[in-house]
């Protein structure tokens, strides 16, 4: 949702009656996954700790999904060598880290550098790919809730692999979610 207003009020982009409503949808999907129809979750005790995170981690994705599509969409550079800078450029922002305690660093990735490597090959390549749909000319106000079917794929895959109890409200919010990201493709 943030970066969809980004793309409105940064990009110039135009939203429409069926966009907005299928990036409604889209929230309301979200919600209903994320909370299982409880809404009252959030008024127990440090129960909006989770929505006041997510949103702080949404911001800053917003932000630089916003940022980033400039470059890509009116300045033409090639979502690969966008990646790749920004990938070095936090290689050396994290390097004083690593370097001012190497066997903290070495012992953390004890055991998972195969992780490591599958994350470090897998995760630039899905943003790559939604850097490529920027450059094919798809609009971010729809680009970016189509990200969020990853909110779908991870409720419908704790339901198979991790064998999470999948109740009526996850399943009417991937429903929803699927709804508001079809409106917003035909908006």
């Amino acid at each position: 949702m943030l970066s969809t207003i980004g793309a409105f009020l940064f990009l110039g982009e135009v939203p429409t009656g069926i966009g907005l409503a299928g990036l409604l949808l889209v929230v309301g999907g979200i919600l209903m996954i994320a909370t299982q129809g409880r809404l009252s979750a959030f008024m127990r005790p440090g129960g909006r700790a989770g929505i006041e995170w997510g949103t702080a981690t949404g911001g800053l994705i917003a932000g630089y999904t916003v940022i980033d599509a400039y470059p890509v969409k009116a300045l033409g550079i090639a979502p690969v060598v966008l990646d790749w800078f920004s990938n070095l450029l936090r290689f050396f922002l994290l390097l004083p880290l690593v370097l001012a305690h190497p066997r903290r660093a070495i012992a953390a990735m004890r055991g998972h550098w195969w992780t490591a490597v599958g994350v470090g090959l897998l995760s630039p390549l899905s943003y790559i790919l939604v850097l490529a749909a920027l450059t094919g000319g798809a609009p971010l106000s729809l680009v970016a809730p189509m990200r969020e079917m990853s909110m779908m794929v991870g409720a419908l895959l704790g339901m198979l692999i991790l064998r999470e109890a999948v109740g009526q409200w996850r399943l009417v919010g991937c429903a929803v979610l699927i709804t508001g990201v079809i409106l917003l493709s035909a908006g």
